[in-house]
């Protein structure tokens, strides 16, 4: 944990290599899993959605299927959203899923209120068992004890961290959640729309809570005050078994480069991630989807083209489900592996992204392999991704990540000469460039410079600007040449 001032980072490493990063700066708190009482602005039947004023910038997006209960979704077709909402009405909902311009955030009705071992589920009945928790003995295990010690009113979904625990772990956890839960209905009685009922833990106890277990070998923080708070915490959970666990850091390089992590942040922005074996991937986001391209690169292999393909198509499975996490890439991607003809080295490929999939506590879905041999997933998406959250769109190309070459400048250069030559009687032109562009023109365009000079008896005077955008052409000074000769060696 990388505790400061201005932000929390929080570094998930498995053997060693950072595999997720969550990222809450202080004047973004994030609002997913936050309990609010909104008013419905606006019932779209055509969308089947509703517009939710929730008290932040923007409306809040609530689907006819945030609406109505689980159980009822297979149905939902014959249901009309205007039956079941109104304009004006007040309404309880949680975020589930972040505003991700231009969008607003995402609302659903269906409340669930995370505990360590217990999520309550409020307007739902039924007893679910995170599929993490793949022992089915265990699984029913878990299920018998919920339904002797519920209430029959609530639903709960057992957390992965509710294994080989008993009625005693789980028990306060339930009491906590109920208790909890009508703390929020009785706030939600006494006022009025729109209104934060409740507001879900910082990063830093969201993370103990969701995702410190037996598995993590190590806590590291590096703030003392943020050490201390973590240690009551855990006492406040009756998880003394962990403490031993938590460690504080006072090393002499920032915690983040201690470990590594700086490096590895940075290269998650990159477009082209390296294979042990020399091949590679290229990652193109676009507003759509996200298309992952797998590459042979360096690796040339054994004697025998499809032990080679094999080798880096795997290779690059497990690289793309780490990266998925890392990058935090939601919505539809596509996957071109590099071409098997081979069925049974095509079944290896995908076994091998399906159980490093795993790993990942965001749902994600292998949908099919097409004609062409591109593998189709999705994963879900509830918040800004690594790219988005750390970096803006270049206003240099206004985020195209392509500008105009030298040489198109340049002709564009020599157009706004042969204009000026033409129309003005000054003795000089004095233009400024971008240096690139001026080395093409002191290349390719001085015979035609000079040429210019010779037809309209002008003198042209072309100054490299450090500073000046590679599309921009500055007409300095159009004049005598004496003057421009001075301002040129000024410049």
């Amino acid at each position: 944990i990388d505790s400061s001032l201005c932000e929390e980072r929080i570094a998930i490493l498995e053997n060693n290599k950072l595999v997720e990063i969550y990222i809450e700066r202080l004047e973004d708190r994030k609002i997913i899993g936050n309990i609010y009482k909104g008013k419905v602005m606006n019932v779209l039947p055509g969308i089947e959605a509703a517009f939710i004023d929730i008290g932040i910038d923007r409306n809040a997006f609530l689907h006819l299927n945030e609406v109505i209960p689980s159980e009822t979704r297979q149905n939902a077709k014959d249901i009309d959203i205007q039956k079941l909402i109104k304009v004006g009405q007040e309404i309880i909902v949680q975020v589930e899923k972040e505003a991700i311009s231009p969008k607003g955030a995402k609302v659903t009705t269906n409340i669930s209120l995370p505990g360590r071992y217990l999520v309550l589920m409020p307007n739902n009945n039924t007893i679910a068992v995170s599929r993490r928790i793949e022992q089915e003995e265990e699984r029913e295990r878990l299920k018998k004890i919920i339904q002797n010690i519920k209430n029959n009113k609530y639903g709960f979904i057992v957390r992965t961290a509710a294994a080989g625990k008993d009625e005693e772990d789980l028990r306060p956890d339930m009491d906590f959640l109920v208790r909890l839960w009508n703390k929020i209905q009785k706030r939600s009685q006494r006022a009025k729309a729109p209104l934060l009922l409740h507001e879900d833990l910082s990063l830093t106890y969201r993370v103990i809570r969701d995702l410190f277990t037996e598995e993590i070998d190590e806590f590291i923080v590096n703030s003392e005050k943020e050490y201390e708070k973590i240690i009551n915490y855990l006492d406040t959970l009756f998880l003394l078994e962990l403490k031993p666990r938590v460690s504080y850091y006072d090393g002499d390089k920032p915690i983040f480069e201690a470990y590594n992590i700086e490096k590895e942040i940075s290269k998650a922005l990159e477009k082209k991630v390296w294979l042990k074996c020399g091949g590679y991937l290229v990652f193109d986001e676009v507003e759509a989807l996200t298309v992952i391209d797998v590459n042979t690169g360096k690796y040339v292999g054994g004697k025998k083209m499809r032990g080679t393909i094999l080798k880096t198509n795997l290779q690059a499975a497990e690289e793309i489900a780490r990266q998925l996490r890392l990058r935090d890439i939601g919505g539809i991607i596509i996957i071109d592996f590099i071409d098997m003809d081979n069925k049974e080295d095509q079944g290896k490929v995908i076994d091998k992204l399906e159980k490093e999939l795993k790993k990942d506590r965001t749902r994600s879905n292998i949908v099919q392999t097409t004609e062409l041999g591109l593998v189709e997933m999705t994963r879900k998406r509830s918040k800004r991704d690594l790219d988005s959250l750390l970096r803006t769109a270049c206003p240099y190309c206004s985020g195209s990540g392509r500008v105009l070459s030298p040489e198109t400048v340049s002709n564009q250069v020599m157009h706004k000469l042969e204009d000026l030559s033409k129309h003005s009687k000054a003795e000089a032109i004095l233009l400024g460039v971008n240096p690139k562009v001026e080395e093409e023109l002191a290349g390719s365009k001085m015979m035609l410079i000079k040429q210019l000079e010779r037809d309209y008896n002008k003198s042209i005077y072309i100054k490299g600007l450090l500073d000046l955008h590679i599309e921009k052409i500055k007409v300095i000074a159009v004049g005598s040449k004496k003057d421009i000769k001075k301002m040129v060696k000024v410049l």
